[in-house]
């Protein structure tokens, strides 16, 4: 069975409503009931949705920050710079004079003689000469050249046989070992501390670092200095002579 009420449309029960709602007031007015103040349809909501709308036009429009877009740091590679090597320095090679400091100016020497061989001692490294003397006390346990000890100036004086720590090996076998025979003076060096035995003594000559031949390589005979042509002799350096002994009489 069919409902009347479901094949009314919402429009025409809406225009039904309507109406009947003005036929009631017309039918009211032919009554003529005292006239009442028509109050305003209020519509719920109304009011307060355009108060929200004017609230919304007057509100200050908030500020759209916008950020700026992020871009992604880039690492750029960085060449690789090498630091170049520091160029190398020729070694400077500084060649030290054998001329040595008493020899700068003008000096003097004193010639003298060991088995036919002439040396010069300078002046200046010579503390004095005395003559041979058979006074001399005989020491054990040393070397061949060493002779023995002598007083002089109230030293001990260590006596050495010249001739067997200057000439070479091959004439070492010819040297007169008998010291009476040979000897004839001592020369006194190295702050009294050796006496040089030697054969004979000559003069006293003057020499210029100009006139000598100075020796630069002394790893054989560091004892000498240098060589004087025109005497032909051999300077000997009593520094060096006396520190080949300190080494040798510590050996023995």
């Amino acid at each position: 069975m069919n409902n009347p009420a479901s094949d009314i449309k919402p429009q025409q029960a809406i225009a039904d409503y309507l109406e009947a709602l003005l036929q009631d007031r017309s039918e009211t007015s032919t009554h003529k009931e005292p006239a009442v103040a028509e109050k305003p349809l209020k519509v719920v909501g109304l009011e307060q949705l355009m108060a929200e709308v004017r609230v919304a036009e007057t509100a200050p429009v908030p500020e759209v920050v916008v950020a700026p877009p992020v871009v992604a740091e880039q690492v750029v590679a960085m060449p690789v710079v090498k630091t170049p090597a520091p160029p190398e320095v020729a070694a400077v090679r500084v060649e030290v004079s054998p001329v040595p400091d008493w020899a700068a100016q003008p000096f003097q020497c004193l010639l003298f003689k060991v088995s036919g061989l002439t040396l010069a001692v300078p002046l200046v490294k010579l503390n004095s000469v005395m003559p041979w003397t058979d006074n001399i006390t005989q020491t054990p346990n040393k070397t061949s050249w060493y002779l023995g000890l002598v007083q002089s100036h109230g030293v001990n004086v260590k006596v050495i046989d010249t001739a067997l720590m200057v000439l070479p090996e091959n004439r070492r076998a010819s040297i007169d070992l008998d010291p009476s025979h040979r000897f004839s003076h001592i020369l006194l060096v190295d702050n009294y501390a050796w006496g040089l035995a030697c054969d004979a003594i000559g003069e006293v000559i003057w020499l210029d670092q100009h006139k000598v031949k100075w020796r630069k390589n002394k790893s054989q005979r560091p004892w000498l200095a240098g060589t004087v042509l025109e005497q032909l002799c051999a300077i000997m350096d009593t520094e060096v002579f006396a520190g080949m002994m300190n080494t040798g009489v510590a050996k023995n």
